[in-house]
C-alpha cells in the first residue's frame, strides 16, 4: 500500500501476517499400511514462481487482474518485512491501460504506466473465467467509489488481530483447522464489514470490486484480507483465507524488489 510516513506503524501492523505452514498427512499403505508420512507445506515468500519468473508486459494482461506490488519507500519495505512477502499493495487492472486502486488519497483511477512508476516489483494474478460483464462490473464499482476516502478506521481495528491470529500458526492447526481458526479469531476481534462501510484501504478495495462483480475471490470478509494473503491464494501456495478458486499466476511487469532479492 501507498501511506504517508506518519502511518508506517499502523499499515506494518496490519500486515503481519507472518510466514505460515501447512501439514498434510497421508497414508503409505502400500508400503506400511500402519505409517502416515508428513509433508510440511511452506507459505512461499517471494512472489517469484519456483525459481524464475515470466516477464510480461501490459498486452498480457487481462481485465479484472489482480496486480500485487511493491515500492522502494520505506513504508512498502517495513509492510513486506512485517508480513514476510514481496509485496505491500494490492489494486485492480480495469483495461484501457488503467488500474483501480485505494491509497491514502483515497480510490483512484490510475494509468498502469503510473501504477507501474510507483512500483519496483509488480506480479499479476488472475481469477479464471471471469466474465466480460463481470469484467464491466469491476470498471463499474470502481468508477462509482472514485474519490472515497481510505479507510484508516479499519487499520486501527484489524491492528490486534494481525498479532493474535499467529495462535493459528502453531502446528496445532493445519489445513482446514487453521483456515477455521484464522475466521474464527477473525470474527470475533474484527467483525464483519458494516453495511455502511464507504471508505477502503488497497487490499479491501479489491476483495468488495470482485464482490460486486458477482464473483468472489473468497467467501472471508474483505476487512480481513491483506495483499499478502491475496498472494497466498495463487496457485500452489498455502492461503490463509480460502479462495473460491486458486487465483493463477500470469507473470511479472516488474520483478525486482529487495525482498524477492532475499529470499526468492
Amino acid at each position: 500500500m501507498i501511506y504517508s510516513s506518519r502511518t508506517l506503524f499502523l499499515s506494518s501492523v496490519v500486515f503481519l501476517s507472518g510466514c505460515s505452514s501447512q501439514t498434510n498427512i497421508t497414508q503409505q499403505a502400500e508400503l506400511q499400511p500402519s505409517v502416515s508420512k508428513t509433508t510440511l507445506h511452506m507459505q512461499r515468500i517471494s512472489t517469484l514462481e519456483d525459481k524464475d519468473a515470466v516477464t510480461i508486459n501490459a498486452g498480457q494482461l487481462q481485465p479484472g487482474d489482480i496486480l500485487l506490488s511493491s515500492s522502494t519507500g520505506v513504508t512498502s519495505l517495513g509492510i513486506r518485512l512485517f508480513s514476510m512477502t514481496g509485496v505491500s499493495h494490492a489494486s485492480v487492472y480495469l483495461g484501457n491501460g488503467e488500474v483501480a486502486e485505494a491509497v491514502g488519497d483515497g480510490v483512484q483511477i490510475i494509468s498502469l504506466e503510473t501504477a507501474l512508476t510507483h512500483s519496483n516489483s509488480m506480479v499479476s494474478l488472475r481469477k479464471q473465467k471471469l466474465t466480460d460483464l463481470q469484467a464491466a462490473k469491476l470498471r463499474i464499482f470502481s468508477q462509482n467509489n472514485q474519490g472515497r476516502k481510505y479507510n484508516y478506521k479499519g487499520i486501527i481495528i484489524i491492528a490486534p488481530y494481525t498479532l493474535t491470529r499467529r495462535v493459528c500458526d502453531l502446528p496445532l492447526f493445519f489445513g482446514k483447522g487453521r483456515s477455521t481458526c484464522i475466521d474464527t479469531l477473525a470474527t470475533v476481534q474484527i467483525g464483519s464489514t458494516p453495511e455502511t462501510q464507504k471508505t477502503f484501504f488497497c487490499s479491501q478495495f479489491v476483495i468488495e470490486a470482485f464482490n460486486f462483480a458477482g464473483s468472489p475471490i473468497t467467501a472471508s470478509d474483505a476487512l480481513w484480507i491483506s495483499p499478502a494473503d491475496l498472494l497466498h491464494m495463487r496457485e500452489g501456495d498455502v492461503s490463509s483465507f480460502v479462495p473460491v478458486q486458486p487465483l493463477h499466476y500470469v507473470g511479472h511487469l516488474k520483478k525486482w524488489n529487495l525482498y524477492d532479492a532475499v529470499f526468492g
